[in-house]
């Protein structure tokens, strides 16, 4: 069996759910195939986009606060029955449907609920960033560029730029993931406190 991913780690996630339980919170954490599970979480596994999207939406409405930190795919391979077989041409196309934007969904039905999304990219900036907080009803955007070598996915450091609904940058720094866990989910606390 075949698959497109990306190089996720979960480690972000992991140190959100953990930096939100050390401040009090109940956590509900849904995650794809990671090391990295949070003891103390109500921790649900998922194998595919349209598995975190049925769960996310099945637990959605039991939080006062969503982080949509996982690096879910924009698209997935269209299925096909049976075997893909060699034809000797060596060449192979595949069809990408577009998976369901989660995030945008939660936007639409947040209901006095606190959103927070993550922009993982490849140098598009920060203007890109902020048209999501618009498009998605976000509350909060946290922005990284994940072409920088050595930061991002499976390493254990990054940089980042968090924005608020209105697009104004409320924190910009490079830290471990750990500790920009624990400053991300104490303005996340304190803006939906605010709220």
């Amino acid at each position: 069996m075949r698959f497109i991913s990306n190089p996720s780690s979960g480690k972000t996630g992991y140190h959100l759910a953990n930096a939100a339980m050390e401040l009090g919170a109940r956590v509900i954490f849904i995650t794809g195939k990671s090391a990295y599970i949070p003891a103390g979480a109500e921790v649900y596994n998922v194998t595919s986009a349209s598995e975190m999207e049925k769960k996310f939406k099945e637990k959605f409405y039991e939080a006062d606060i969503a982080i949509g930190a996982a690096a879910v795919g924009d698209f997935t391979p269209e299925r096909k029955k049976g075997k893909i077989k060699r034809d000797g041409s060596g060449a192979l196309t595949l069809e990408l449907k577009p998976t369901a934007d989660i995030m945008a969904w939660a936007g639409k039905n947040k209901a006095g609920r606190f959103l927070a999304g993550y922009a993982a990219q490849s140098g598009e900036g920060l203007e890109d960033a902020r048209k999501k907080i618009k498009a998605k009803n976000l509350d909060m955007i946290v922005y990284n560029d994940i072409s920088k070598k050595g930061l991002g996915f499976d390493s254990n450091d990054n940089e980042v730029t968090v924005m608020d609904k209105k697009g104004s940058v409320i924190y910009s720094g490079r830290e471990s993931k750990e500790k920009l866990a624990g400053i991300i989910m104490g303005l996340v606390f304190e803006k939906a406190e605010k709220r």
